[in-house]
């Protein structure tokens, strides 16, 4: 009696995981960190043994589907770079430019910081503006936060085809238009397809890649990603 009511009411919503779970292992999936185009070293060997496979495989070759999770990565641009605004007032720092140790402290800052939101609200242009978020985008303009944004996803782009570049076999990499979606895993991420089904060197290095916080990132802010982990 219990499958009869249960059944038709969850069905959807598995068959639905199903598709996620068949589509995910017909293509490998290199992730990218929250405003990083920076990547581990095992995404770095991954990749490179898609370039050796490529490079002893001449008919090969691989689409990239660029899915980004944009809504999420603009602001945490516009968050970045209100709180560095700040930080440069506060700190009597001339120019635009810190020092990796500023920005780590600029990434570190809460956006609850209670100095810091009394500097957004003597900056504010409209008195009814509420969340943090909205204060912000007075603060920075949008066309900033775009700009910032491209040239993330430029630095992204040109890191991945750079590994295919180095022997030559750029050409047989067909870099798609890029998605705006909300990722299931909360990752902007490179989908690789291949055509046919994956050839078992191409799953072996995948399946050798560890998951993006299972081991220590280079990047410069590694403690905020450690800390963070589990809020995404």
């Amino acid at each position: 009696l219990k499958n009869i009511f249960v059944k038709p009411v969850t069905t959807p919503y598995r068959m639905q995981v199903k598709e996620v779970e068949t589509e995910i292992e017909k293509s490998l999936t290199l992730k990218w960190r929250m405003n990083n185009s920076e990547l581990s070293n095992k995404q770095e060997k991954f990749i490179e043994k898609i370039a050796r496979f490529l490079y002893k495989t001449p008919e090969a070759s691989i689409e990239v589907r660029p899915q980004y999770y944009t809504l999420k990565e603009k602001e945490h641009i516009l968050f970045f770079e209100a709180k560095k605004k700040y930080f440069l007032q506060v700190n009597n720092i001339k120019g635009n430019t810190l020092s990796e140790d500023d920005s780590v402290n600029v990434e570190r800052m809460s956006i609850k910081d209670s100095a810091f939101v009394k500097y957004l609200d003597k900056h504010l242009k409209k008195s009814l503006t509420f969340t943090v978020q909205d204060k912000c985008k007075q603060l920075i303009d949008e066309s900033l936060v775009n700009n910032k944004f491209k040239q993330l996803n430029e630095h992204r782009e040109n890191k991945f085809l750079s590994y295919f570049d180095k022997k030559d076999i750029g050409k047989r990499i067909k870099m798609n238009k890029p998605e705006t979606v909300i990722p299931y895993n909360g990752f902007s991420l490179y989908k690789i397809e291949y055509k046919g089904e994956i050839p078992k060197e191409l799953k072996k290095a995948y399946d050798e890649l560890d998951e993006l916080n299972e081991e220590k990132p280079r990047s410069k802010f590694k403690d905020e990603h450690e800390e963070n982990k589990d809020k995404l």
